[in-house]
């Protein structure tokens, strides 16, 4: 079953992240950030999708070793991503966790992020993994210019639906394109299953974050596990507030309260107010129908890759884990 197959890799595929991220400063505050972080508490989600994507093609059973490395290099490089984040962010924060620079403080937090990355491109010269090593340095690029965009358009009242899809591309759909891109290369995968999977893994990645627009207005902090409306607050407006605003009553209402966020830290009365102006007007529910788009194009391509049943059931059970309903 795919399952265990998966689980087997998976394993194989954490050896190599502690191998990679192994560090001679463990009695350091450092030391202890990559402890936590290394933890490998969280879903693998990137890791298992290189994985999969390289299940696909026909040369993986005698590929495995390197494989998972590969898949260990981009693990690694979201954890980093996440790490500095939370920095960015100032978030105290993640996944019902005290964050990473929440819990040891900022400044072990981005050597600790620094050193990860270090340690990948370090590791995949040595392995003369080089085209990997090539496609995540642009990946993290990527990934940079979308935040650096995104920053340019804090408080922007007319940010454009278009201007929201590049920056999120960017920063959060790019790692997912990159790993599957790397696993089905490696994989000999053809060109137009390659280009299917990129375009998959893309769509992925963009409702992953319309999912994370739409929990930041219709839940608590609890269950999100992490400070809600903080987009909001720190001026980035994400798709629900963007639709919503598309609406003439909607930015009668709305724009005072986003001027006034840009002077000063709003009220709880007036966060909850927003919130409600949100839903009202259609913003959560023009996210859940973007959603719905993006996931009808993923199932026509799943039937596209239907050569393996197997492995294209399992990329459509993790797009229903992803799918929301109203």
């Amino acid at each position: 079953m795919i399952e265990i197959l998966l689980k087997e890799w998976i394993e194989r595929v954490k050896y190599y992240i502690h191998l990679i991220a192994d560090y001679s400063i463990k009695e350091s505050q450092v030391g202890a950030v990559l402890d936590d972080v290394l933890n490998l508490s969280g879903k693998m989600l990137r890791s298992k999708l290189l994985l999969l994507c390289a299940f696909l093609g026909t040369n993986w059973k005698n590929n495995k070793e390197k494989i998972c490395k590969l898949a260990a290099m981009v693990e690694l490089t979201h954890l980093a991503s996440l790490i500095h984040d939370d920095i960015v962010d100032d978030s105290p924060y993640r996944r019902g966790k005290v964050s990473i620079q929440g819990k040891y403080g900022k400044d072990a937090a981005v050597f600790a992020g620094d050193f990860l990355i270090a340690r990948i491109f370090y590791y995949g010269a040595v392995e003369n993994l080089n085209e990997a090593v090539s496609i995540l340095s642009k990946t993290v690029e990527y990934m940079c210019i979308g935040e650096i965009e995104q920053d340019l358009c804090r408080y922007q009242e007319n940010i454009s639906e278009k201007k929201y899809f590049e920056n999120i591309e960017r920063k959060t759909a790019a790692l997912f394109q990159a790993a599957s891109y790397i696993g089905a290369k490696e994989a000999g995968c053809s060109e137009e299953i390659i280009q299917k999977l990129e375009l998959f893994v893309k769509n992925l990645g963009l409702m992953f974050q319309l999912k994370d627009d739409i929990l930041d207005f219709t839940s608590n902090s609890k269950e999100l596990g992490k400070e809600t409306h903080k987009d909001f607050q720190n001026g980035i407006y994400t798709f629900p507030v963007i639709m919503a605003l598309k609406n003439p009553k909607a930015r009668e209402v709305l724009l005072p309260i986003m001027r006034k966020n840009k002077e000063e830290k709003l009220s709880l009365a007036e966060i909850l107010q927003l919130q409600n102006y949100i839903i009202q007007f259609g913003g959560i529910e023009a996210s859940y129908e973007k959603i719905k788009y993006l996931s009808n194009i993923n199932r026509q391509l799943i039937k596209e890759l239907g050569q393996n049943s197997k492995i294209t059931v399992y990329l459509e059970k993790i797009l229903n884990d992803l799918e929301v309903e109203n």
